[in-house]
């Protein structure tokens, strides 16, 4: 099912919710605890994933209020557990949810950048429509974003 990690992240989320609802910020908590520090995705990949999650009928939001606050809670609807069921028949989830329940020591910075671009990918295709515009965005970010390795990669080599 994880060939190429398609999915992973939407996996790792109603992992996190399984067992009780959660805010987006404790979620980012969470996953940031769960890896000691070393992994957390950014609020603009989480929240639009959540989003898709609550539009898949995944998992269902309610608003609450904390003092003045609007505060959105999230939680596993029963797809979402039919589904992150199906996830947990896959070895390479079941060994990342055994390290994230373990607490996990060290986590790969490769494999989290990995699964970011992979979620990209994922956003991407499910994005309907030819937006140029947006397409261009998207292709300047990566264009930076690779300059930034090769001047990073350029000064590691010469060393």
């Amino acid at each position: 099912m994880f060939k190429r990690r398609r999915g992973i992240f939407k996996g790792v989320v109603l992992y996190l919710l399984r067992s009780r609802p959660l805010s987006g910020y404790e979620m980012l908590k969470e996953l940031s605890r769960l890896s000691s520090g070393r992994y957390a995705p950014s609020p603009g990949t989480l929240y639009p994933l959540l989003s898709y999650l609550e539009a898949e009928g995944l998992i269902e939001a309610r608003e609450t209020y904390v003092g003045r606050r609007r505060k959105k809670i999230y939680a596993i609807t029963e797809q979402g557990l039919e589904y992150l069921e199906k996830l947990m028949e896959d070895d390479e989830f079941r060994e990342l949810v055994k390290a994230l329940d373990g607490g996990v020591e060290r986590v790969d910075l490769l494999v989290a950048i990995r699964d970011e671009l992979v979620y990209i990918d994922e956003v991407i295709d499910e994005v309907e429509g030819d937006d140029a515009e947006v397409l261009r965005e998207v292709l300047i970010l990566l264009r930076r974003l690779e300059e930034k390795i090769s001047a990073r990669l350029r000064r590691l080599e010469s060393r």
